[in-house]
Parts: C-alpha cells; structure tokens; sequence
C-alpha cells in the first residue's frame, strides 16, 4: 500500500543517513576509548612492576650494604685477637726460652756436681782403702789412724751434702722439664688457635670482596632501572615551547628528495643529505636541548618501511631534543 505513493517532505532521506553515520561514529569513539585505556592499564602494569623491581634493588642494595658492614666490624674483631694471639705466643716464646736457659744452667750445675760427686766417691773409696789398709799394717801409729779417720768423717759429710744437693738439683730439673712441656703445649694450642683466626679472617676478607662484587652489581642494576624509570615516566614528546624544524622526504624516479623548512621560513628548501645534516647540526647548536625535527613521509613517498624508518630514527636520534640522553 505504501508502495503507491510518493514521499514529498523536505529532506526525507536525512533521518536515515543520520541513524546510519552516528552510531559508526560512536562505535570508532568506543574502539578508541578502549584502545586508550587498554595501553593506560599496560603503562601503568609496567610502571607498577618496574617500581617493585626498583624497591627490590635498594632493598637488596642495603642488605648488601649491612652485610658488608657487618663483616668489615667481624674482620676487625677477628684482627685484634689474632694480634693479641700473637703477642700472648711471643710472650710464651720468651718465657720458653728462658726456661731452656735455665735447665741449660741446671744441666750444667748437674754435671758438676756430678764430677764433684764422682771426685769425692773416689777420695772416699781411696780412703777407705787407705784405712783398711793402714787398719791391716802393724807399722801405722795411731795418730795417723785418726787423722784419716776425720778426714773420711769430712769427706762422707761433704758428700751427704753434695748428694742433698744433687737431688734438689734433680728435683729442680725435674720440674722445669715439665714446665717446659707445659708451655710447649700451650704454645702448640695457641699457635693453632691463631691459624684457624687467621683462615677464618681470610674467609671474612673473601666473603666482604664478594658482598662488595654483589653490591657494585646490584649498584649497576639500580643505575638501569633508573635509567629505565625515567624514560617511563618522562612526558610526551611535544613541539610546544620548541623550535621547531620541519623535513620531508621521499623517493621520485629512484633519487631522494629532502626538503627542508625552518621556523619562520614560507617554502621548503631541496637540500641533499650531506647539506640537510649540516643543518639539522647548526640548529641543535644553536637551540640546544630545544630542537624539535618534525618529520612528514608522504603516503606515496616511494620508500619502504626499512627506509623510512631507518631515516627517522637516525634523524631523532641525532638532533631531535626527545631522543637525546
């Protein structure tokens, strides 16, 4: 039925058109609003683990840091009583030498008083021999008799005597032998006391050169995620407050094309590759730091992506304030 007539109002596709152009417009909206928030949620996903990685490092960095300190306290400690080991062992030393002294005297008193004691063995033997035989002969008076008789009696109270010596001599040397023993095993003890601080001092000098090692690469990790943190962080690249450069480049007939425009200038100057990088150059003397190249590559310009990209970045890298560190 409808078919049978003719729509004559003003405009009469205009409602369609409409319905059929706003909600594609909303849809690329929506698209766009999610593609944005997609890399917002990314960047903040790796600024959140790169900062946790960053907390880690210096956590780390102090832990080395305590531990190194802790060593060099334990290595001084350890230093100080392998100096006092040493000094208690030269001390003991000296006193082992002057026991060797002494039992050296002691020796030598012993010896003569050994030959003291074998010349009046001796003596009293040739007297009691003398005795006897005067005792046996008819021939011998009497007041020879008693003066041999005193003289025996002296000659067996000197050599009571000198046997009491010769026994406290014994004793004496006796007991100097086992004092010598004694300080030998303590100089022993000592001695083994001070090896085993002297190898557990070098473990501590090895443990604090690898806690040192571990420290000056924790060090250098810290160093790149700073690195890495400031280059998230930075802002956007941005031509406000620049002075800005403007190059076009593309391929015709198989040669390269570079123009070039400065601020202030109304057409682009045909420059070749040499002459635009001497350009490019003075101006970032010239405004250093402040230098922003903007690069435009026609959608026909002829060049392949490796090209196209290779110059860029060569450009930016360069001369554009942005890629400088």
């Amino acid at each position: 039925m409808d078919d049978a007539f003719i729509d004559l109002r003003r405009n009469a596709d205009a409602g369609a058109g409409g319905d059929t152009f706003w909600p594609s417009f909303t849809d690329i909206m929506m698209v766009i609003v999610m593609i944005f928030m997609i890399a917002s949620t990314v960047l903040v996903l790796r600024n959140w683990d790169l900062v946790q990685e960053l907390r880690a490092t210096i956590e780390a960095e102090h832990l080395a840091e305590e531990l190194a300190r802790s060593m060099t306290e334990t290595s001084a400690t350890l230093e100080e009583q392998l100096a006092q080991a040493q000094h208690i062992n030269s001390r003991m030393r000296m006193q082992l030498m002057r026991a060797d002294e002494n039992r050296q005297s002691m020796q030598e008193q012993l010896a003569d008083q050994g030959k003291q004691l074998l010349a009046l063995t001796e003596k009293q033997q040739q007297l009691t021999a003398s005795l006897q035989q005067s005792r046996r002969s008819d021939q011998l008076n009497a007041d020879r008799l008693a003066k041999v008789s005193n003289e025996l009696a002296n000659t067996s109270s000197e050599l009571a005597k000198v046997r009491a010596e010769y026994e406290q001599l014994t004793t004496t040397h006796a007991n100097l032998q086992e004092r010598q023993l004694q300080a030998l095993d303590e100089l022993a003890a000592s001695e083994q006391t001070s090896s085993e601080q002297a190898l557990e001092l070098a473990k501590l000098r090895q443990g604090y050169s690898l806690s040192t090692q571990q420290m000056d690469t924790l060090q250098g990790e810290y160093d790149e995620l700073m690195v890495k943190y400031d280059k998230l962080i930075r802002p956007a690249r941005s031509a406000k407050g620049k002075h800005v450069v403007t190059v076009r480049y593309r391929k015709e007939n198989g040669r390269n094309i570079l123009r070039i425009r400065d601020t202030g200038e109304a057409d682009y100057s045909v420059v070749s590759h040499k002459e635009l990088h001497r350009r490019l150059a003075k101006l970032k003397d010239d405004h250093s730091g402040n230098l922003y190249v903007k690069l435009i590559i026609p959608d026909d310009s002829g060049l392949s992506y490796t090209e196209a990209w290779t110059f860029t970045m060569d450009v930016l890298d360069k001369y554009d304030y942005y890629h400088q560190e």
